[in-house]
């Protein structure tokens, strides 16, 4: 009796248990006493109150769950290889193990650091035949990028699945034209509270504007979605009201808080079966005409940063807690083209003096990477609207100095520097970057960092790996690194001109010359005879 498990490498882990012991296990089949209604696995996700909430989902709601994607994807006869890259912690992750694992399919495991590679990606995708897999936006963004500079296509993929984050109808239809007339592409919407997925949408003929966000689509099988307003009542087609979600996927609740369960989990308005329940999801969204779902954001302060779910409370709950911070509020800002970023703008105790950099290691001690803003813009005031609100819209623009570093800047001191400089300030869109300047406290992240790395050979005739950036992530730190390339290379193509020449030589002439040389070393002393 044996187990094995296979790795995306090829290499396996074979557990094999001696003769004595499976002489005393059984050939019955073991009975389980797991019932439907018990925990499967519990996960957390952010919290406006700067503590974590952990969604119990139960064996009925995964059931559940992988029935409706056989339902509407048609695994069985559609997929045979899925592909894993999320994280374990993202629940995203238990949709590609279970899609794989009761649909009979094989699951390759993607090493982690290959999400930021599109090459070593798309390598293992042909090498193992995957003909199914689920991208955050950004992932693709990242490979469809590299497909398009190579001239490859997705054409093999059957399954092309796209959530946990938005994205633009325009860039869908750019994706379409990388994939064959048999691939599926599907946007996938869900949440954690109602078991990874809840609504899809794939490349249906409909009139869709490239200025907007690709929807959301049909909810699954045994799901139900309903837009509703602040009185509960269904809207009509295009308005805008709030999404709630019910069906076998809704999950028990939050553990341990039982308040939170019962604000967010409630009586089902609509149904007549006793306690049936709807999710207040937060999300906004509305009917389009075609019966397709447009999700138009967020009631509160959660976001989306390349696939995490972000409370901007918690966030705020921890920067508030230093002594100096009199207030603080955090948004994501996009003042690049798809590259959103969080931005922190706190008043400051007017008797003390603060720098950046100082709230952004408090914020380290707390918060993950991911959830640390990338500026902190000190103000007078928050900016208000005239019904007392927070005025976003008149909030400023990050500066060079609100990332903490202007008052240590250092300039560049060689080309290499200075170009490496260039490409930092164009990517992060800082006017002014330091040769000391940290590339992710600036607010660079793992996508931008392949960017980074993809500018080298044609800026600077050099190929690096992703590695080295996160290595040494200053501009300094990395131009050391492209010099030592630059000498290697240059001292390979002296070789390789030097063997050429070789080559073109008879023998007796490489002979002589090799008699030449050592006669001259020995004569200069740097060649000894030993006896």
């Amino acid at each position: 009796m044996g187990i094995r498990v296979r790795g995306a490498g090829g290499l396996g882990l074979a557990l094999t248990f001696p003769h004595d012991v499976k002489s005393q296990v059984s050939e019955q089949t073991p009975i389980s006493d797991v019932t439907s209604d018990n925990l499967a696995y519990v996960i957390f996700t952010s919290g406006s109150t700067g503590k974590p909430k952990g969604v119990m989902v139960t064996h009925q709601n995964l059931v559940n769950a992988y029935l409706a994607w056989e339902d509407a994807y048609q695994l069985r006869s559609l997929c045979t290889t899925h592909l894993q890259m999320a994280s374990f912690s993202f629940d995203v992750f238990s949709g590609d193990l279970v899609r794989a694992l009761c649909s009979g399919g094989k699951l390759v495991i993607c090493p982690r650091e290959w999400l930021l590679e599109p090459e070593k990606l798309y390598e293992l995708m042909r090498k193992h035949k995957v003909d199914c897999a689920e991208f955050v936006p950004a992932v693709l963004r990242n490979l469809i990028q590299y497909l398009e500079q190579t001239g490859q296509e997705l054409n093999f993929m059957r399954l092309l699945i796209v959530g946990s984050d938005s994205w633009h109808v325009k860039e869908y239809q750019k994706f379409q034209r990388f994939c064959g007339v048999q691939t599926r592409l599907i946007n996938s919407y869900g949440i954690s509270e109602a078991t990874i997925d809840s609504s899809y949408f794939e490349n249906a003929v409909v009139n869709l504007s490239v200025d907007g966000l690709v929807p959301i689509g049909h909810p699954f099988p045994n799901t139900q979605i309903y837009i509703l307003d602040n009185h509960l009542q269904p809207v009509p087609i295009n308005v805008c009201g709030e999404i709630y979600i019910g069906g076998a996927g809704l999950t028990r609740g939050y553990l341990h808080q039982p308040e939170l369960t019962e604000e967010k989990f409630i009586p089902h308005p609509f149904s007549s079966h006793l306690g049936e329940r709807l999710y207040k999801t937060g999300d906004l969204g509305r009917y389009l005409p075609d019966g397709n779902i447009e999700f138009l954001g967020r009631l509160d302060n959660l976001v989306k940063i390349r696939g995490f779910r972000i409370e901007l409370g918690e966030i705020e709950a921890v920067i508030s807690q230093h002594p100096a911070v009199v207030q603080v509020l955090v948004i994501d800002r996009e003042d690049q083209p798809g590259n959103k970023r969080l931005v922190a703008y706190v008043v400051i105790n007017q008797d003390l003096v603060i720098q950046p950099d100082e709230l952004r290691r408090f914020a380290k001690e707390k918060l993950p990477d991911y959830m640390i803003p990338s500026a902190f813009v000190q103000i007078d005031t928050l900016p208000l609207t005239p019904n007392g609100k927070v005025n976003r819209q008149a909030l400023p623009a990050p500066e060079s100095s609100d990332m903490g570093f202007a008052a240590n800047f250092v300039a560049p001191r060689n080309p290499i520097e200075e170009i490496l400089a260039n490409i930092w300030s164009d990517l992060l869109g800082i006017e002014q970057v330091g040769i000391h300047d940290d590339f992710f406290e600036l607010g660079g992240h793992s996508l931008l960092a392949t960017q980074v790395i993809s500018r080298l050979p044609e800026a600077l005739s050099v190929e690096l790996p992703l590695r080295y950036l996160f290595e040494g992530s200053t501009v300094a730190e990395l131009a050391e690194k492209v010099f030592a390339q630059q000498i290697q290379q240059a001292e390979a193509d002296v070789l390789e001109e030097l063997l050429a020449e070789v080559d073109e030589l008879s023998e007796d002439k490489v002979k002589q010359l090799l008699m030449e040389y050592q006669y001259s070393h020995f004569q200069s002393g740097e060649v000894q005879v030993c006896k």
